[in-house]
């Protein structure tokens, strides 16, 4: 499997809500920072989290790839994530109740592939606020928590 395959079979697993065919893309050491885990490294074992709870709480997520560019072992991609939050999200902060709003939202994705084809990073960004404003949650709970200014005197 080229690196562009792989990933768009990581997008097709998403879009399948097939949680087993997008794990096994993933190398054992993969890592994945986004927008929602506010630039933090997460593995496999976060992801399998979160794969859970966006499959409950937006059971009609769908990604379709706009652009895919490789070179090497790097692919980047332009994806639309479309889904209504009609299902429970279960944050660690607590419970959001479902909106029944529906979104559109531009994903920027970049993968590094390993020698075995597999999966070793993602980075993802996508906007936050617009994504919450859409869906009608308070943006404030997807923030990254900040630390007090340092006096630079």
């Amino acid at each position: 499997m080229t690196p562009q395959e792989a990933v768009r079979a990581y997008w097709r697993a998403w879009t399948g809500h097939d949680l087993e065919g997008l794990l096994s893309l993933l190398a054992p050491e993969f890592v994945s920072r986004s927008s929602l885990s506010q630039g933090r490294a997460a593995g496999k074992d976060m992801i399998a989290k979160g794969f859970a709870i966006f499959d409950k709480a937006l059971p009609d997520l769908s990604e379709e790839v706009v652009s895919i560019v490789a070179e090497d072992d790097r692919v980047a991609c332009e994806v639309v994530e479309t889904a209504t939050f009609t299902g429970p999200m279960e944050l660690p902060t607590g419970v959001l109740a479902p909106t029944n709003r529906s979104y559109t939202l531009p994903v920027a994705s970049f993968f590094r592939i390993d020698a075995r084809g597999l999966i070793a990073e993602q980075r993802t960004y996508w906007d936050v606020a617009n994504w919450a404003h859409q869906i009608e949650v308070d943006p404030a709970l997807f923030a990254p928590k900040s630390e007090p200014a340092k006096s630079f005197v």
